[in-house]
Parts: C-alpha cells; structure tokens; sequence
C-alpha cells in the first residue's frame, strides 16, 4: 500500500472513532445538574496592563441582569491605567472589589491563588481580563453543574484572512476536546473556567508547577482528573466569552507557543497517545495530499481531501453549532493545507523559542 492509501485506511478509522466517541456520551447516565446559584460563585479576574481591552470586559459586565456574589479584580503589578479604569469602574458602579498582589509575588498563577485566597464563596470562576459576556453570561448559570470542573466555551474572534484562519484552528481544537471529553479531556480554558474549590486545595495544587510562567488552567485539569473528580465541557451559546485572535503571525506563535509550553510538564501517557494521534491525522494529511498529487493518484488525491474535510466538519459542527458559531467551516478546506504547516512550526519553535508575555518570560 501506498503511504496515500494508509493515510485513508487511517481516516476510515479516524471516522469510526470519532462517530463512536459522538454516540458514547448518549449511552451514559448523567446526573441531573445540581442547583447553583450566582451568590454562590466569586469571579477572579487577574489583570496585568490590559487598558485596551477592559472597557469591553467592563461594559459586557454592566449589561447582565443578575450579578454572582462578588467579583474580584487582582492586580499583578499593572503599569499602565488598569488600575485607574477598574477603580473608577468599581467607585462608579459600586460592584466588584480590587486587589493588588504583594510585591514578593508575581504572575498570573499567583494573581488567581490571591483571589482565590480572599473569595468569600464556594465556587470560583476565573475570567481572562481580555473577555466579553455574552448578554445572557449569569442568567445562563442555572444550566451548569454544581461539581466538579467546568469549562466554558471561550469563542475567538478574528479580523482578516489571518485572524478567521487563527479562530478556526482555535475553535477545531476545541471541538476536538469536546468530542473526546466523555473519555479523557485534554484541555480547558483559565478565561472562562468555573470550579468548585471545596474539592480540592488550590493553593497545594499550584506548588508543583509555580515556577512555571502559564499553565494555571492546564495543571487545574490534571488536578481533577488526577482525583477522579467531575469535569464538564460545555459548549452552550449563552455562557460563553469571546476574546480576539492573534492579529499576526508573530502573535500567533508567541500564543501558541506559550501554550504547547505548558502542556511538556507532568504528561500523561494517554495525552501522548492523543498527540500521536492528533500529529498523525493532521501532517499525515499534508504529506498524503502531496504523495498523491506527485505520484499521480488522482482518485485516492480526491478521496483523501473530501473524506478528512467531511470528517472536519463533523467534529466541528458538533461542537460550534450549539454555540452558534458555524460559518468559519467554510475554512476547513484550507485548514487541511494550512494548519499542518502551522503545526509543525509552533512544535519547533516550542523547543528554543520563549515568548515574552506581558513584559515577562
């Protein structure tokens, strides 16, 4: 056989696991969601130099209807007018509290632990300070569950050819967390991230991965899957964030690479397997178009590209039309050609390159 023709015996494979993985969650018995109630919940928002974007992270709060028990802004050594617009918001509004970490302490890590420390309630939701609500952001919690691990859906918004392929990528990542999440979830996001903080000492879980620069949200989901404790992946429309896209190549690679950073520590094997699989079924892609198109194999050429963008498709819908964010499957063909390129760079870079993130490394 082929190198061609492995790859499509591979994508017939890839389409039965993936229809399995789809049907399996039917099968399980969910337990009914616990109450919860917003005067339960204290959002954390750590912010370091982010005066460009908390206006909308602000205004976004300011058209909710309902309000959670407290909501903490924590400091990690801002420069610019964070401060100053976050405590003329909270002198104005008479909602939300502001907190600035000690000198000795700095990072985003420790920023979340200082919030975590001073919030008065049970559940602690962290939100990135580059964020918007959706309108019906709290009205909407009624729907979660009340243990565990919660991920919320975070959409990322682009402008430009770039930043739509950029948010594509980001939203086919996630897609493929969710479908796999039933069994073993690999990721959730810090920038909308609710936990119940009764199961687990937060401060104990940061020591083994403190010196480290990000990471908080990755080691958080190592720490509960660890325990066996719940862990739920939403993708509902009304409790999800939106941040914008990388806006260039360089931020791209800075942000990508920041995140595959993080995930090199503490590996479990079956997130090895995961990343075989994922490396296999996107530069195998590539290199089976290429073989094809040099060796003339035209019929296995076309059945290659429409089987994977059919089975893109599949695992993208799934998870974005509940979330009401579809169109960007237009992008999948490309996506194909792209982002294994993409790929590989980010994995290269990874091994040299440290990227600054807010003035630090």
């Amino acid at each position: 056989m082929s190198m061609p023709e492995i790859y499509l015996v591979f994508l017939l494979f890839s389409f039965l696991l993936f229809t399995g993985l789809r049907i399996f969650p039917m099968w399980k018995k969910d337990s009914k969601p616990g109450k919860i109630t917003l005067n339960q919940i204290s959002v954390v928002i750590p912010f370091r130099n982010e005066e460009k974007n908390l206006p909308e992270l602000l205004s976004s709060i300011l058209l909710q209807d309902q309000f959670p028990n407290e909501i903490l802004f924590v400091n990690d050594h801002s420069d610019d007018e964070s401060i100053t617009i976050i405590q003329t918001f909270i002198d104005k509004q008479k909602l939300g509290n502001l907190f600035s970490l000690p000198v000795e302490k700095t990072g985003k890590k420790s920023a979340l632990a200082y919030g975590v420390q001073k919030a008065e309630s049970r559940y602690i939701l962290t939100l990135d300070a580059d964020v918007v609500l959706n309108i019906e952001y709290f009205n909407s919690y009624h729907l979660l569950n009340s243990t565990g691990l919660s991920s919320l859906p975070v959409k990322m918004k682009g402008k430009g050819f770039l930043g739509k392929l950029f948010s594509t990528e980001y939203s086919f990542f996630n897609a493929f967390n969710f479908l796999i999440s039933s069994i073993w979830p690999i990721s959730v996001s810090g920038a909308n991230l609710l936990f119940d903080s009764k199961l687990m000492n937060y401060d104990q879980q940061l020591e083994s991965h403190q010196h480290l620069a990000s990471g908080d949200d990755y080691f958080l989901l190592k720490n509960f899957r660890n325990n066996n404790l719940p862990i739920h992946i939403r993708n509902d429309h009304s409790l999800s964030v939106e941040t914008a896209a990388p806006n260039s190549l360089k931020a791209y690679f800075d942000q990508r690479v920041r995140w595959l950073s993080k995930s090199k520590y503490q590996v479990d094997w079956v997130d090895s397997l995961i990343g075989l699989f994922v490396l296999l079924y996107f530069v195998g892609g590539i290199i089976a178009l290429f073989s094809a198109l040099i060796n003339g194999l035209w019929l296995i050429l076309i059945c290659v590209f429409v089987l994977r963008f059919l089975i893109d498709v599949l695992v993208y819908l799934n998870y974005s039309q509940k979330l009401k964010y579809s169109k960007n499957v237009l992008i999948l063909p490309l996506f194909q050609i792209v982002y294994p390129i993409l790929f590989i760079l980010v994995a290269l870079l990874a091994v040299f390159y440290k990227p600054k993130w807010k003035g630090r490394f």
